[in-house]
C-alpha cells in the first residue's frame, strides 16, 4: 500500500511539473513561422509601393496632358520620324543662322540640334550658373552632321544632350552661353530668353513622359513581387498539412 502512494505521488508531481513548463515549439517551425511573417511584410510594402506609383502616375499623366498642349506634332515626308517641337518654335525649325532648338522624337527621346553659321563644328558645351554640360562628339557624315552653304547643322542626343537640357532647366531665367567645339571653340551663342523658354519646357515634357514609362514599368513588376510571395506561402500550407 505504501509503494502504491508513493508511485501516485510522483505521477501527481510530474503532471503539475509539465503543466507549468511551456512547451517550445521546435526551431524548424518558429522559422517557418516567422518567414511567412516576413513575405507577408513584404507583400504589404509592395502594395503600399504600388499605391504610391498610381498616385504619382496619375498626377504625372495629367501634368504630360498639359505640357503637351504646347507643342505641335510635325510629320515631314522627307523625314524618317515625325517629332515633337514648341508650338511657337515650329515655324523657326530648321534653323537657318547660328542657334538652337530641341525637340523630342516619336519615340519621346531629347534631341538638341544646334547650327552654327560661317564655322564648322562636332560638339557643343552650355555653362550655366557656374556649371557646364558637354555633348558627345558628332563626326561630320552629312546625316547627324550635315553642312549647307556656310551652316553646319548638328543632332546631338543621349545623355550628354540630355544633361544640357537639364542644366538650362534648372533655371531657365539664368544667362546660358552655347560654345561650338571642334578640337577648339569655334564660335558662341548666347542663349536667348525664348531659347532657353522652349529647351526647359522641351526638357520638362521628356522628363515627365519618362517618369511615366519608369512607373508604368515598376507597378507590373511590384505585382509580379506579390505574386512571387504569395505562391511561396502557399507552397508552404501545402507542405506543412
Amino acid at each position: 500500500m505504501k509503494t502504491h502512494h508513493i508511485i501516485l505521488s510522483l505521477i501527481a508531481a510530474a503532471t503539475l511539473s509539465t503543466g507549468c513548463v511551456r512547451v517550445k515549439k521546435p526551431a524548424a517551425a518558429e522559422e517557418r513561422e516567422q518567414w511567412i511573417l516576413s513575405l507577408n511584410d513584404s507583400i504589404a510594402d509592395y502594395q503600399r509601393q504600388i499605391e504610391d506609383a498610381n498616385n504619382e502616375l496619375a498626377s504625372l499623366n495629367t501634368e504630360v496632358s498639359g505640357l503637351i498642349s504646347n507643342f505641335e506634332h510635325v510629320s515631314n515626308p522627307r523625314l524618317v520620324e515625325g517629332y515633337y517641337i514648341y508650338r511657337s518654335w515650329a515655324s523657326r525649325y530648321p534653323l537657318t543662322s547660328t542657334g538652337i532648338v530641341a525637340r523630342i522624337t516619336q519615340d519621346e527621346g531629347f534631341e538638341i540640334i544646334a547650327a552654327l553659321t560661317g564655322g564648322h563644328f562636332n560638339q557643343i558645351s552650355v555653362t550655366s550658373e557656374g556649371m557646364e554640360a558637354t555633348s558627345d562628339i558628332v563626326p561630320h557624315d552629312q546625316a547627324l552632321n550635315y553642312r549647307a552653304g556656310n551652316l553646319n547643322t548638328v543632332c546631338f542626343y543621349g545623355e550628354k544632350a540630355d544633361s544640357i537640357g537639364s542644366l538650362i532647366h534648372r533655371d531657365p531665367s539664368a544667362a546660358a552661353t552655347l560654345v561650338y567645339l571642334n578640337g577648339g571653340k569655334t564660335g558662341s551663342h548666347t542663349l536667348s530668353d525664348a531659347e532657353k523658354e522652349m529647351i526647359s519646357a522641351t526638357w520638362q515634357l521628356f522628363s515627365s513622359q519618362r517618369s511615366v514609362h519608369s512607373l508604368e514599368r515598376k507597378i507590373p513588376m511590384l505585382s509580379r513581387r506579390i505574386n512571387v510571395c504569395r505562391q511561396m506561402i502557399e507552397a508552404n500550407d501545402s507542405t506543412s498539412e
